[in-house]
């Protein structure tokens, strides 16, 4: 009984910190995924790919397909 809303396509990301503060930025390139190497050449973003946005490299924590946003943790250097 319960909807599906899928992204077809987005430019956004909600990024959390360590500190708890959400902010949503822009995603700028995907840099990594673990779940199949063609998915970053098609830019494909999935549960656990890292992304480049402007505020550094961010993982990748919900599934696009299945909740219909993108949220992520920032990863430190």
């Amino acid at each position: 009984g319960n909807l599906k809303e899928r992204i077809v396509s987005t430019n956004q990301i909600n990024v959390s910190d360590t500190k708890g503060k959400t902010i949503k930025t822009e995603i700028l390139n995907v840099v990594e995924n673990t779940a199949n190497p063609n998915l970053v050449r098609r830019n494909i973003i999935t549960k656990g790919a890292v992304v480049e946005t402007k505020l550094g490299r961010v993982r990748v924590t919900s599934r696009p397909g299945q909740e219909g946003s993108i949220n992520g943790i920032l990863l430190t250097k």
